[in-house]
């Protein structure tokens, strides 16, 4: 699975749109779902998700065979392999707020075997029984090693009990808190329009 990860500093003013842009992206060959997201300031992103990279790539392409000329600016256009999807308490949801904490690169081979270990045996299974927590996504860049986390959750309050519940796991034995200095950026954006995706293999 590869997610496609597109933004722009300022998005459409017309809501309406968000819809039928999901709406056009969920028609291409490998879809597999999709979030689009909106900032407080007027930017935007589109997280959607593929079954093959050459899908992924290809998307743009398609759309603009669909619709015409892109209508906006990309400020980003980056895609990465799904490295873990995982449902939570509130899937099957509509989630309405996001979370999006990147890790800038390039990550050391301790630092990612350290954040694979605490997202898998120390915070997924903390975060699957967070009420109203709908996913959680793990993107990653393999050429330019970053790490990125996208939580889709059904309220503000529920992204807030998710950070809350992070910071309150303990490190297990033999995680170092020095390999696991958390994101380099977070950003908190609202839901405008959510597809869902079909789970990554195993």
């Amino acid at each position: 699975m590869f997610a496609r990860l597109q933004t722009v500093a300022a998005r459409p003013t017309d809501e309406e749109l968000a819809p039928t842009i999901a709406d056009m992206v969920s028609g291409h060959p490998g879809f597999a779902g999709l979030a689009l997201l909106a900032g407080d300031d007027g930017s935007g992103a589109l997280v959607s998700l593929w079954l093959t990279r050459e899908d992924a790539e290809l998307a743009s392409e398609r759309s603009v065979a669909i619709r015409g000329p892109r209508p906006f600016e990309l400020t980003r256009d980056e895609i990465y392999e799904v490295d873990a999807d995982e449902p939570a308490s509130a899937a099957g949801e509509e989630p309405a707020a996001a979370f999006l904490g990147e890790f800038d690169g390039p990550l050391s081979p301790a630092r990612v075997e350290a954040a694979r270990f605490a997202g898998t045996q120390r915070l997924a299974p903390v975060l699957r029984t967070v009420p109203g927590l709908v996913r959680m996504l793990v993107l990653w860049h393999p050429t330019e090693r970053r790490m990125a986390v996208l939580h889709l959750a059904t309220s503000i309050a529920a992204l807030e009990a998710v950070s809350q519940a992070v910071m309150s796991t303990k490190l297990l034995p033999g995680e170092d808190p020095a390999l696991l200095p958390g994101p380099d950026r977070i950003t908190q954006l609202r839901v405008a329009a959510y597809r869902p995706a079909v789970r990554s293999p195993k």
